[in-house]
């Protein structure tokens, strides 16, 4: 058993990755496969629309547009691929950039910390977890400020070895465009100083020096638009709205709603797997005695932790800030575990990766293809099917509204007015077809409409089922006739949340 305990330390060293170089490239491979492959089946969430108009803002000359919720710069990465062409594809393909470099930054984090086993077994979990699947083809920045902070812990983790002020510079950068993204990031910064003071050998002068250069880091990345929103008479109100609540009634419904989202998305096998995964860790931490790997595995935990303790009605998808770099710790259990057998338990060694790799990689399957082919039909979590698929942030209804439009628009002098919130309305132009692009009105918009017909004989006006947008019927003076209508997942024709209808003067 010693050498057995030998050979894992060993290979938990950093070494040159050699022949798992390759490893790690096919994951990065099946990861950019998995997740650009029908990118644009789900229609675009209220808050996919509000990031996509941001980055156009970008291109209209501000950077800062809105950035009251904590998102200041997650809308630059979108804006570099220009959000005026393909919108749902071009927002969504910003989070899988990000995603690849996290999975690079985990896989090489745990080669160096824990063995190439562990990488793969870690890179096999990030890409196979149903929630992380679904998030990372969104236009959402929970996850982009996950991979992000999995960047900055593998930065920290480098920092804490070398102790060469450039990886504290690094370290900084990353951590500040984790809180960038997304506020909810913010426990990575424990994570890192956690890293910074209690992994390695380095003098405390030198573990000083790094934690002062990257909290420069922060400072100076966070000057600017601090000052913006301080000048414009914002403030950071919305973002910090979640933080505070610690009382065992929130902190229950927090702890029911992930449990919630790891056993209702995709179901529950691969959580199981996950739990096992950090019990294998922590057990192989507490018979080696490696203190060092329960630093790594604190710092990992520190994200979730933090979210649950201290959320203020949390959605689901705010657990996954803290989820990726869990699964890469459960990959590393599984992974030492492998390490550790004997070369006479060989075939039982390849019958373990076989199954669990094959456990998760089958009910992933199931999962992906269903959010490819039928994605109303995806396993959410109750909050998020509203979310997603059946409620008003969902983009159902109003996405096949507005390819439909060019069908009922008679000739260009055709004003289309919207009756709903500017926010869905803003989300349901990304979708116009042939320019015929909705006139957004606060809603109901009734004065809009009024306005619109005295320029116009003919209006068309998409509505959000009252009490959102208008009803038409109840408007004096007009004659409202339905001419469409476009049911969300669980509707009918009669109960359609998304109506269109032609309204003109009463003569």
């Amino acid at each position: 058993m010693r050498g057995a305990w030998n050979k894992l330390d060993a290979n938990a060293a950093a070494k040159p990755i050699g022949k798992w170089l390759w490893f790690g490239i096919i994951l990065l491979l099946l990861l950019w496969w998995t997740r650009i492959h029908a990118l644009i089946a789900l229609p675009l969430h209220n808050d996919e629309g509000l990031h996509l108009t941001r980055a156009v803002e970008v291109w209209n000359g501000h950077p800062f547009w809105e950035i009251s919720d904590g998102k200041i710069i997650n809308h630059w990465l979108i804006a570099v691929f220009y959000p005026q062409n393909a919108p749902d594809f071009v927002g969504r393909i910003a989070t899988v950039f990000l995603a690849l470099i996290g999975l690079a930054a985990g896989y090489d984090l745990l080669r160096r910390e824990f063995g190439a086993w562990a990488a793969i077994f870690g890179g096999c979990f990030w890409l196979l977890a149903p929630p992380v699947f679904f998030y990372e083809r969104l236009a959402l920045s929970d996850t982009e400020s996950a991979a992000l902070g999995v960047l900055a812990v593998w930065a920290a983790l480098r920092m804490a070895r070398s102790g060469k002020a450039w990886m504290a510079l690094a370290t900084g950068a990353a951590l500040s465009a984790a809180l960038l993204f997304k506020y909810t990031a913010a426990p990575f910064i424990a994570s890192v100083l956690l890293i910074a003071f209690l992994v390695g050998t380095l003098p405390w002068r030198t573990r000083l020096r790094n934690a002062a250069i990257i909290a420069a880091v922060g400072v100076l990345a966070f000057t600017v638009p601090v000052v913006y929103t301080v000048v414009r008479g914002k403030s950071f109100g919305i973002a910090l709205g979640w933080v505070g609540v610690t009382t065992s009634g929130s902190l229950s419904q927090n702890i029911e709603r992930f449990l919630l989202q790891v056993t209702d998305t995709g179901g529950w096998s691969w959580s199981f797997l996950w739990l096992v995964g950090l019990a294998l860790l922590v057990g192989v931490m507490l018979a080696r005695r490696r203190w060092r790997w329960g630093v790594v595995l604190a710092a990992s935990a520190i994200p979730l932790l933090t979210v649950l303790l201290f959320g203020k009605e949390i959605m689901p998808r705010h657990s996954l800030t803290g989820l990726p770099i869990l699964l890469l710790m459960a990959g590393a259990g599984f992974g030492l575990v492998i390490e550790m057998m004997p070369p006479s338990l060989n075939n039982l060694r390849w019958l373990g990766v076989v199954l669990v790799i094959g456990w998760l990689a089958f009910d992933a399957y199931i999962y992906m293809d269903t959010a490819y082919q039928e994605p109303a039909d995806v396993g959410l979590p109750p909050l998020d099917q509203d979310q997603f698929i059946t409620g008003h942030s969902a983009g159902f209804g109003l996405r096949e509204a507005m390819r439909d439009l060019p069908n009922h628009v008679q000739s260009s002098g055709d004003l289309i007015l919207s009756s709903m919130f500017p926010d869905s309305c803003r989300r349901a132009n990304f979708y116009a077809v042939n320019q015929h692009i909705l006139i957004c009105t606060a809603a109901p918009g009734v004065d809009k409409l009024e306005e619109a017909l005295k320029v116009s004989p003919r209006v068309l006006v998409l509505v959000e089922k009252p009490p959102v947008g208008a009803d038409m019927r109840s408007i004096p003076d007009i004659v409202a006739t339905q001419v469409a209508d476009y049911p969300r997942p669980g509707e009918t024709d009669k109960s359609a949340s998304v109506t269109l209808w032609e309204v003109r003067k009463k003569q």
